[in-house]
């Protein structure tokens, strides 16, 4: 046997005894013959290996020489693991090169592993020593409903290796689940979650929101038959809201917000292996708006005088109103659960997509990055190497405790553990994961240090579940500082993919990310942290002040009273929430002055007129003036001549323009001819009329200009206008305008009528004349007191007939009268 041969035999004699010894220690009851040699039947579905013990107290898998040779040249025979555990155990094999360790297999062998029951299932890789000089891991996949691991092992007849020895052990792997979130604002449908699961929702203040988780468990036990069970009552929810209040754990929560701001919800399910997924969503409350821009262009009118009422929405702006921003505290961007299984050499990775940022921003300085966090457990920190990569490639080493390594430098991180896991040399199912935090950033609030191995707490084992161990552990309330500054990401994108990647170098180990998060400085991206609803519709109450609206922003409006008029504008924004304001618009009343009127002695002394500042008074006619001065408010009017005058007065606050009239009146004025009158006559006697008069009265009450006067009777006319009366009176004279003569005798007549005889009182001198119809004079006489008999001159009687008379007669005052009349004679 060659010297590298007896070395390797050596080695795994020794990882063997020391197995052994931890094994019998451990589980006393444990036999040998769990251990398993490349070539045995192993453990098929028929006889599934007892997975409370198998593989748990040290490795237990060799090559086909046992553990005390080296593999046989031209070997092909199949080994078979299956787990003897519930639903959703898992077989995991190790192969490594660390302490208890030992992989030699030449790159001319291969081992082939197919993750199921038989060389049927798929083929999950092939492996040598060149492949992976340091070993590698398997673990059943979750869609593997057997849980079991086939192991193949083909050497040729050329060269061969001293094999190895590894370990097999049932374990766990997660069942993926989809995470969904639902939003209904006031507890009313549809979800406004826009876009789904990780949007907004915009909802106006006071309104509540009922959110509702929806995971999908398209691989849970229920679905698939095989597997752990999910479904929304064995799942865990964690919600946490930036208001900063405390909610259920249910999967379902009422949110109201508290102010008129931006909130962070996020929703972290977690499953029983324990694997979390997460969402983040975010609450943006509409901005109260400022409406101080809104109104009319002026607060005070004259009446009917138009204005503008300014309040609107164009392409370009808003008219009137002012929303302010609105803000909400920047939370993190989290992936989920990342297994982390042993092996020699295995990467692993988790990347997060990062987006909202504004387009093109970068990292400049340490701060930008505030914070890495990283919940984890692992159970052997000393060859780890973590390391985060931004969009660009660029690198920044958060932990590098493994010489040599992958990333250059690297110090010994001990024998320590990273939360609490549980360390049975791996796959016995995740610990009890604990949150570590890296910053490039000095924080008062938290201690930062800079190496892991001062930093240490102890841990106590438990047989769970979960399943821990006793040990010494890192201590998650410190902060960190990264092997290099964040600031070495200078220049490197925001958005974009964002991965943290981890190497396990040596095997005997495994342990979880169950999430980590980027969390960026939000005093540093300003964009993201906040939001800005706008206007999406306006409108003014109807109000018939209103006359026209214009394009957008323009309202036309000319009052009809004077004194206030509201008006109510209101918007919606894009939230849909609704705002009203009301501006006042005041009028001022038109100036008012005296009505039309009259006056007397051509002087009106002008009282109540009514201006906001003052007028200018003016006529047409010079003939009226103003005293002292037309710029008074109640000045006096005087005319120079009477008559109706038209005056104006103009207020000085709208130039609104009023007439009224003054009647100057003269004092009233009448007078009465003198009138003579025929005696026992009347007539009527008229009176002067001027236009200045209102009335005329008559002493006996009659009114009117004229009366019907009797002759020798006295008579007084009142004339009256607003100034007051006068009066005018005479005697009607009268006269002697006839002669009283009868008309007819009859001469036989015994009755008196046999003569013709006057009235002749008052009668100076007298004449009369008595004719037929042919003109012949019948007889005259001079004495009034005669009569005549009806004979002629020559003393015989006239025959029946008409005759004429005519008398001249002078009255003792010397009034004359003359008459002409007729007498009808019968005999």
């Amino acid at each position: 046997m060659n010297l590298k041969m007896q070395a390797m035999k050596r080695i795994k004699n020794n990882n063997l005894l020391r197995a052994c010894l931890s094994f019998v220690t451990l589980l006393s009851s444990v036999s040998f013959a769990q251990s398993v040699n490349m070539g045995d039947p192993g453990f098929p579905q028929s006889s599934p290996a007892p997975c409370n013990t198998f593989g748990v107290g040290g490795n237990n898998f060799f090559d086909n020489g046992g553990s005390a040779s080296n593999y046989t040249p031209n070997f092909n025979d199949t080994t078979v693991f299956c787990p003897d555990l519930n639903l959703g155990t898992k077989m995991q094999i190790a192969f490594g090169i660390n302490a208890g360790f030992a992989f030699d297999v030449h790159g001319s062998d291969s081992i082939y592993v197919y993750d199921g029951p038989n060389i049927s299932s798929p083929l999950l890789g092939v492996h040598n020593s060149v492949t992976d000089p340091n070993g590698f891991t398997y673990i059943a996949s979750w869609n593997n409903p057997t849980g079991c691991l086939t192991v193949v092992f083909i050497s040729d007849g050329a060269n061969e290796g001293t094999g190895w020895i590894a370990n097999a052990q049932c374990g766990n792997q997660p069942q993926p689940f989809t995470p969904h979130i639902q939003a209904y604002v006031n507890g009313v449908g549809p979800n406004k979650l826009n876009p789904v699961d990780t949007g907004f929702v915009d909802i106006c203040f006071g309104d509540s929101i009922l959110f509702v988780a929806k995971p999908i468990f398209p691989y849970a036990m229920e679905v698939t038959g095989n597997g752990y069970s999910q479904n929304l009552t064995t799942v865990y929810y964690n919600w946490y809201i930036t208001d900063g209040g405390k909610y259920p754990n249910n999967d379902s929560i009422w949110f109201t917000p508290p102010a008129r701001s931006g909130y962070l919800v996020d929703l972290k399910i977690t499953d029983s292996f324990p694997q979390t997924e997460r969402l983040l969503c975010k609450v943006r409350v509409s901005q109260k708006p400022d409406f101080t821009g809104t109104g009319p262009v002026e607060d005070t009118v004259c009446l009917g005088q138009n204005t503008i009422l300014l309040g609107g929405v164009t392409s370009t702006d808003t008219v009137g109103i002012s929303i302010p921003p609105g803000t909400f505290e920047l939370g993190g961007a989290f992936a989920g659960l990342t297994y982390l299984p042993d092996g020699s050499g295995q990467n692993y990775s988790a990347p997060i997509t990062i987006s909202g940022f504004p387009t093109g921003a970068t990292i400049t300085n340490a701060q930008s990055l505030n914070k890495v966090s990283i919940t984890m457990e692992h159970s052997y920190a000393g060859d780890l190497e973590i390391w985060l990569e931004c969009p660009s490639g660029q690198i920044v080493d958060l932990v590098n405790s493994y010489s040599p390594g992958t990333r250059p430098g690297g110090i010994s991180g001990g024998m320590k553990f990273l939360g609490h896991p549980f360390d049975d040399t791996g796959g016995g199912g995740p610990g009890i994961g604990w949150e570590y935090n890296f910053s490039s950033v000095f924080n008062t609030m938290t201690p930062m240090v800079n190496n892991w191995n001062t930093t240490t707490v102890p841990v106590t084992a438990s047989a769970g579940p979960p399943q821990v161990s006793s040990g010494t552990s890192m201590d998650p309330s410190y902060i960190y500082e990264p092997e290099q500054s964040f600031a070495t990401f200078a220049g490197c994108p925001v958005n974009g993919v964002w991965t943290i990647r981890v190497r396990d170098n040596l095997s005997i180990d495994d342990g979880y990310i169950f999430e980590w998060g980027l969390f960026f400085d939000p005093s540093y991206f300003p964009g993201l942290s906040g939001y800005h609803n706008t206007a999406d519709s306006v409108y003014w109450d109807p109000n018939p002040t209103i006359v026209s609206q214009g394009q957008d922003t323009l309202t036309n409006v000319i009052p009809t009273q004077p004194g206030t008029t509201y008006y109510t504008y209101n918007m919606i924004d894009n939230f849909g929430c609704h705002y009203d304001t009301v501006v006042s618009l005041f009028t001022h009343p038109q100036p008012t002055i005296f009505p039309s009127t009259w006056a007397c002695d051509y002087v009106f002394n002008v009282t109540g007129t009514t201006a906001v500042n003052g007028g200018v008074w003016s006529a047409a006619d010079t003939n009226i003036h103003f005293i002292p001065s037309p710029n008074v408010m109640n000045p006096t009017i005087i005319s120079s001549i009477p008559g109706i005058f038209t005056v104006t007065f103009t207020d000085n606050q709208c130039g609104t323009a009023i007439n009224s009239t003054i009647n100057f009146k003269q004092d009233p004025f009448v007078e009465i001819n003198d009138t003579v009158l025929c005696q026992g006559s009347t007539a009527v006697l008229m009176c002067s009329t001027y236009p200045q008069n209102n009335s005329y009265t008559w002493n006996d009450g009659t009114t009117g200009s004229s009366i019907q006067a009797v002759a020798g009777t006295n008579y007084q006319v009142t004339a009256a206008n607003e100034c007051g009366t006068y009066s005018d009176s005479l005697r009607v004279g009268s006269k002697i305008c006839d002669i009283n003569a009868p008309n007819i005798i009859v001469l036989s007549s015994t009755n008196g009528n046999n003569k013709f005889y006057l009235d002749y009182d008052g009668v100076k001198e007298f004449h009369i004349s008595i004719v037929n119809r042919w003109g012949n004079k019948i007889t005259e006489y001079t004495d009034p007191s005669d009569a005549w008999d009806g004979t002629n001159m020559n003393g015989d009687f006239v025959t029946e007939g008409i005759y004429f008379y005519k008398i001249d007669a002078t009255f003792d005052n010397n009034e004359k009268v003359t008459k002409q009349g007729f007498i009808q004679v019968y005999n």
